[in-house]
């Protein structure tokens, strides 16, 4: 007995505690101090239901100037439920567009507190929905589907709204209907049979919150065949492939929009399609069929489809790698494509192709392996086991290239390469090498390897070698000596490789930089560009480099020109003899050998006033590139730059130009206060932002941007009206 009139005693003193507490936030809600409104509307919203007694204060909040005592208000009124009911009308007063800020947030929020209060507000809610405003239509609608089954009442008057001109409206009387949900089949069935396509949309929409069986969702399957509106007849198909529809009916009105004209109905086809699954492989032999189309638009969706579909669609393999080796290039990366998208279900039939291709060994493999390679680690297993002896010389081809491409680490696939590095066939001791340097975690212990590779009788294998090598980076770095030999081999394709692995391995080495050198005179195209991009590899390079570099700049190559640039861009000052070149090429036709050069000429020109008079003039070069290098340099050049800076600000007017420039101005500080000014009434919201961030950083010195600064205090962008505020205080 003792402890039933402690709990009551303690019960009663909660409350009592409550009521001492709901009428210090009344008083404060009614102070002229925000901060203490602010708190008293955030702790009522705490009190919860038992804060009843402050509803009045809190109606007066929601009209409080303050947006956050607004907000708390409204969710103090939300927890305080069906006791706040006389809040009701002034809630949906509120409904109306808001001129405040966060006006989405203020809808949220209304529209919540209305559906906390419950029931009680469907009669108000109903009135409403007659309201001329167009806003309140629409939350009223919202608060009346969230109230579900409560809202059989309104069903009649949210029909009439299907019609209504506005499709915010549409949307949300139609989603409420569908939410009220058995109570409202009869307004959707009477809209799904209207004369007007814009109600029929509307009520295929409240298909969307029904369930498959409903007599809605039955009635809808039953009329789309017959009708006549694309809008309507994609708005059924979206729901009913929605709300998952099954049988034939939905199947067969999703492959007879597939062939529509409109991309509209196409495009709901597809989705509905992909939402069958796990039931979509009553699709697949319609788009197997429609794979042999003569029509390229309807063969390209099925082969897009069938990828999407996954394991779903393994049936269609074999037809995708038909049509793949007999079409042409742009379909056959579609194809491959959907092969990869397919994942392990296209693995058996990617490699099982290899036998009977029509197409050339190895371009066939290319592809292949393509396909498996991103397919990934999956189709491991399988292709260890196709590079075992008993296979093709085109399966097992196949299958290396594929584990090359996947970097598979296990000890399984090194031990299963590993006895096809001592094959009697050239190509597969070359690919085998490949992967067998792909699939290990210590590239070191395979160096041994590589340098009796590079000794091998056929020059695929001594190609794979080097290639491996200057894979490998600082770790080959020993096989240096190997490698200068190559140069003289009697193979062109090794001696190139060759050339391209010291490149990449001995970037500090100067004698062999020299040894490249020797290639330039009298070498073919090919030759001259991996001489001139391997030497770009090197740190650093011997005099003798930078008059031979300057002699190829008179060939006419861009690729090799662009090459030599980044060559002579590592040499710094040391490159000084290449300036009337570097120059000269600032006014190439090519772009890329300008912008190679501009580069090249900011790493070589020690003159700061001579490089900054060049970079303002290629500011005005019709290449973005080329204009966007030329401003980071700008930039890179700090403080030096202050006298670009009106140059730079005329690039606000470039869009595309506008973020990088934003960029390179910050790192400047440009001290003109005016050229700020001059873009605080810019069209995007960002420009404005920054300028207002110069500004700050300026302080008192920027006085003269206060007009324009109070200006922007009512920007309609919340982050520029703040930095806005903070430069005006830094100014004062």
């Amino acid at each position: 007995m003792n402890t039933i009139k402690t709990v009551f005693a303690l019960f009663i003193s909660s409350l009592l505690v409550h009521a001492n507490e709901v009428d210090e936030f009344i008083k404060d809600l009614e102070s002229g101090d925000k901060a203490k409104r602010r708190e008293a509307a955030r702790s009522l919203s705490l009190i919860g239901a038992k804060a009843k007694a402050a509803v009045p204060a809190l109606i007066k909040g929601l009209d409080d100037d303050e947006e956050q005592v607004f907000f708390w208000s409204a969710t103090a009124l939300a927890k305080i439920g069906p006791d706040a009911i006389e809040a009701a009308p002034e809630l949906i007063k509120l409904l109306r567009r808001s001129k405040r800020r966060y006006k989405d947030q203020i809808h949220v929020r209304i529209v919540h507190a209305l559906t906390e209060i419950g029931p009680a507000v469907v009669p108000q809610l109903t009135k409403a929905l007659g309201s001329d405003d167009s806003f309140v239509r629409t939350g009223s609608a919202e608060v009346l589907g969230n109230l579900g089954s409560d809202s059989q009442a309104a069903a009649p008057h949210l029909f009439n709204l299907l019609a209504d001109e506005n499709e915010n409206v549409r949307t949300a009387a139609s989603t409420a209907l569908g939410q009220i949900g058995p109570p409202a089949y009869k307004q959707i069935i009477q809209g799904l049979t209207s004369e007007n396509n814009i109600v029929r949309s509307a009520a295929a929409n409240a298909v969307i919150w029904l369930p498959p069986a409903s007599s809605p969702a039955n009635k809808l399957a039953d009329l789309l065949p017959q009708e006549p509106s694309s809008e309507v007849k994609a708005m059924g198909l979206r729901s009913l492939s929605q709300i998952g529809f099954s049988g034939k009916r939905l199947i067969v009105l999703l492959q007879t929009a597939l062939d529509s004209e409109l991309p509209q109905l196409r495009q709901v086809a597809l989705s509905g399609i992909l939402s069958l699954r796990p039931n979509s492989k009553a699709v697949i032999p319609y788009l197997i069929e429609r794979l042999n189309s003569i029509d390229s638009d309807k063969r390209n969706q099925a082969i897009n489809l069938l990828g999407r579909l996954g394991e779903d669609a393994t049936k269609a393999v074999t037809t995708l790698i038909e049509l793949h080796n007999k079409t042409e290039d742009e379909d056959q990366k579609r194809i491959r494509q959907a092969l990869i998208n397919m994942g392990t279900a296209s693995i058996k039939g990617i490699l099982d192709s290899s036998k009977n291709s029509p197409l050339d060994q190895m371009t066939a493999s290319l592809w292949q392996a393509e396909c498996l390679g991103k397919i990934g680690i999956q189709a491991v297993p399988q292709l260890t086991e196709k590079i075992k002896e008993r296979h093709s010389d085109s399966t097992k081809l196949l299958a290396l290239i594929a584990l090359e491409k996947i970097s598979d680490t296990s000890l399984s696939t090194q031990n299963a390469i590993l006895p096809l590095l001592a094959s009697e066939k050239a190509e597969f001791r070359g690919v085998a090498l490949k992967a067998l340097v792909a699939s290990t975690n210590k590239p070191q212990l395979l160096l041994p390897r590589l340098q009796n590779a590079m000794n091998d009788s056929s020059p695929l294998v001594r190609q794979a070698a080097m290639d491996a090598l200057a894979g490998l980076g600082e770790i080959a770095k020993g096989a240096s000596a190997a490698l200068v030999k190559s140069l003289n081999d009697k193979d062109s394709a090794v001696r190139l490789s060759a050339i391209r692995a010291i490149g990449k391995l001995n970037s500090e080495d100067s004698d062999l930089a020299e040894k490249l050198i020797q290639f330039l005179e009298g070498a073919n195209a090919e030759t001259r560009l991996a001489v001139v991009t391997s030497l770009g590899g090197f740190k650093q390079l011997p005099n003798s480099a930078v008059n031979n570099l300057v002699k190829v700049l008179k060939i006419e190559d861009s690729e090799t020109q662009s090459a030599v640039f980044t060559a002579l861009s590592k040499l710094g000052e040391s490159a000084k003899p290449a300036l009337p070149a570097l120059y000269q090429a600032l006014v190439h036709k090519s772009s890329t050998v300008r912008n190679a050069s501009l580069n090249a000429l900011t790493k070589v020109e020690k003159n700061k006033l001579k490089l900054l008079d060049v970079l303002q003039t290629k500011l005005k070069d019709d290449n973005d590139t080329v204009r966007h290098t030329a401003i980071r340099e700008l930039g890179n050049l700090g403080s030096d730059a202050r006298p670009a800076g009106k140059s730079l600000f005329d690039r606000f007017a470039t869009t595309e130009d506008r973020q990088v420039t934003m960029e390179a101005l910050r790192q400047i500080r440009v001290r003109d206060v005016s050229l700020y000014i001059s873009i605080l009434n810019n069209e995007e919201p960002l420009v404005r932002f920054f300028a207002c961030q110069a500004i700050r950083r300026a302080g008192k010195k920027a006085s003269s941007a206060e007009p324009a600064l109070t200006k922007l205090k009512t920007d309609s962008y919340d982050f520029v009206r703040r930095e806005a505020r903070r430069a005006l205080e830094a100014i004062r």
